[in-house]
């Protein structure tokens, strides 16, 4: 069998490369087909809102259901519905409860990382949206060979509202590790803070903080008026109009109008959207820091992607999809670039704070 000896002298058999990326490539590639459309067909979410309505007690860590059912409740085509539970059966997102009454349920840990959107352990909406790049890649194709600069605004609507969620999950870890790291000053906005969030999109982010800071009030700005439309829809379903305002505007325009000053100010994966030339971003930090108080905090939530040939530290395949996706429309930072480019603005404290595979910068006047 034909092998290859690497620098490091490790022999790799071609027994070892088929296996990687033939047979790993096609499990991996269907399972995230069927992640997409089990999302997009409503799949998922009914077994979610099955198992909240469930009468047993304790946590809920697997669903149980069966084909008529789904295709009954969800008016699915049985015979696509089952070629969807085979393969999904096969790439072992299901497995087979009771064979005689051909009863399914979720696998081992499948409902906490796919199915229940408020566990910490959640990853669905990452691995669905790497589900659309597939929809994307015409639009790809085509930038590499003219150029062309495209917006997450060029997909189809359902698309970039399931995108806008995935980034409010990444929004979750970015909150949770920065109130158990500044517990002190979550609880102070808790009992009276004003939080502003740059780039609240379609709201979900919003919501995530609304709900955990019950007493806090929350301003949000966009330039998407379908996500703005969207925002105060969330708001009005939750009956928070006393407490969250929201407004389709620009930030220089925002701030020459609004006078008050926040506590907190958020930008959740917003920082690598903004135009690239620096004295624009420079001129919008310039605008955050008159909004903040003296003594409140901006806190960022970004990708930190290091040069191509930087020697590999860590895990980076989510933070360097992200890049292959956006590289063009966007500039993104590693720790160095980025807080050099604090530097130049006018705050002067910028500490970056990692746990694991998650990680913020907490800036200050």
């Amino acid at each position: 069998m034909e092998l290859i000896k690497t620098e490091n002298k490790r022999e790799i058999f071609i027994s070892n490369q088929i296996k990687k990326f033939a047979i790993n490539g096609l499990y991996g590639f269907n399972t995230i087909i069927l992640i997409g459309m089990g999302r997009r067909l409503g799949i998922f979410n009914y077994l979610y809102e099955k198992a909240k309505s469930s009468t047993s007690s304790g946590k809920n860590t697997e669903v149980t259901f069966t084909p008529f059912e789904l295709s009954e409740i969800l008016n699915l085509d049985f015979k696509y519905l089952d070629g969807w539970i085979h393969l999904a059966l096969e790439c072992g997102i299901i497995v087979i409860a009771n064979s005689e009454k051909k009863i399914l349920k979720t696998a081992p840990y499948v409902y906490d990382l796919l199915i229940d959107r408020n566990n910490e352990s959640y990853i669905g909406g990452t691995l669905g949206a790497f589900y659309y790049m597939a929809p994307a890649q015409d639009i790809l194709i085509e930038n590499f060979k003219t150029g062309k600069i495209w917006s997450i605004l060029d997909l189809p609507g359902d698309i970039v509202k399931d995108l806008q969620e995935r980034g409010a999950r990444f929004g979750t870890l970015v909150e949770r590790l920065f109130s158990k790291k500044y517990e002190n000053f979550c609880k102070n906005i808790q009992k009276r803070g004003t939080i502003f969030e740059l780039g609240c999109g379609y709201g979900f982010n919003l919501e995530t903080w609304a709900k955990k800071y019950e007493k806090a009030r929350f301003v949000g700005i966009d330039i998407d008026h379908i996500a703005i439309a969207h925002a105060k829809k969330l708001i009005d379903k939750n009956n928070w109009n006393e407490r969250i305002e929201i407004f389709e505007t620009k930030i220089d325009e925002f701030t020459r109008s609004f006078k008050e000053k926040f506590d907190l100010i958020i930008l959740n994966q917003v920082l690598h959207e903004m135009n690239t030339d620096k004295n624009y971003r420079k001129g919008v930090f310039k605008n955050l820091y008159s909004l903040l108080k003296d003594d409140g905090i901006l806190l960022i939530g970004e990708s930190m992607i290091p040069d191509t040939f930087a020697p590999k530290k860590k895990f980076q395949l989510f933070d360097i999809t992200h890049k292959f996706t956006e590289v063009k429309a966007s500039l993104f930072y590693d720790e160095k670039s980025f807080k050099e480019f604090i530097d130049s603005t006018p705050f002067t404290r910028a500490e970056f704070v990692k746990e694991g595979g998650n990680s913020i910068w907490v800036i200050r006047k």
